[in-house]
């Protein structure tokens, strides 16, 4: 077979060379073109360049019974994006089964349920691929929640070792204190063990996201999201339930982001945002 279907040579004045080939980019013919891939929203030649406060995108989750655990990505994920995928049961530790590969953090809580959690970005994964589902394992079955948040412009290259960066723990109680922000983004994931929870609120400067929504009447394990920029003080107020729950843990999960160096003025941190003369306001 030949070298090249379209060889074209040029003389030097020595010999015949072969001119360098050209492909289309969409916008030019270049030597060195910049192949792009589909995201799911777009044609893309590279990852979005991480930002220091990652916002959040979208989320899933529900409860679940069962020895196999699945959920299916948002149908909206792009290519890049963060993913924090979170399964708690009652009877056994989680496994992680897809996507393989990953390293995940559990903990069992002082209620005897356990939780587990992995971090990673989305690169379009074939077993993830159209709508195919992050798979987890509890074995034994029994009561359980899995939920999965999405992130965009969040630093890949700096995902925490240990997904969890604090738990605090409660029982029998109707408000909690919420945990200190861990910097970049932090993800707030509320974790109540109750039959009548319904909804709970978050203090000012928390933006409450993905919940999961249970059976009312049940004891079953239920995820309330919310998220804020990080700033490292301890002046949040309280979480508050609308009914007294018999076990709670707030556990907090930093997304990553491309540190610049500046300080961010938080809306509700009396402690470490203060306006002054050199605070930026973007």
């Amino acid at each position: 077979m030949a070298a090249s279907y379209n060889k074209v040579v040029l003389w030097n004045g020595t010999r015949w060379t072969e001119l360098p080939k050209k492909m289309w980019d969409g916008q030019q013919w270049t030597t060195k073109p910049k192949f792009r891939v589909w995201d799911g929203a777009e044609w893309m030649t590279n990852y979005p360049d991480p930002a220091m406060y990652p916002t959040y995108a979208t989320g899933n989750g529900s409860a679940k019974n069962g020895e196999y655990r699945t959920y299916r990505l948002p149908p909206d994920i792009r290519l890049g994006d963060f993913v924090v995928s979170i399964c708690a049961a009652r009877s056994s530790m989680p496994e992680l089964l897809n996507p393989a590969g990953n390293l995940t953090g559990t903990k069992q809580l002082a209620s005897g349920a356990w939780v587990s959690c992995v971090l990673w970005r989305y690169d379009g994964e074939w077993g993830l691929r159209n709508g195919d589902s992050v798979r987890w394992r509890v074995p034994g079955g029994g009561d359980s929640t899995v939920a999965n948040y999405v992130y965009r412009h969040a630093d890949a290259l700096n995902i925490p070792i240990t997904p969890f960066y604090e738990i605090k723990e409660f029982k029998d109680a109707y408000e909690v204190p919420l945990n200190s922000p861990a910097g970049n983004t932090s993800l707030f994931v509320v974790v109540t063990e109750a039959a009548q929870l319904t909804n709970i609120s978050f203090p000012e400067g928390v933006i409450s996201r993905k919940k999961t929504d249970g059976v009312f009447g049940e004891h079953q394990i239920l995820f309330h999201a919310g998220d804020t920029p990080g700033s490292g003080s301890e002046a949040f107020d309280k979480v508050r339930f609308d009914t007294t729950v018999p076990a709670a843990a707030v556990i907090t999960i930093k997304i990553p982001g491309a540190d610049d160096g500046k300080p961010v003025w938080i809306l509700g941190d009396r402690t470490a945002s203060v306006i002054g003369t050199t605070t930026y306001l973007q």
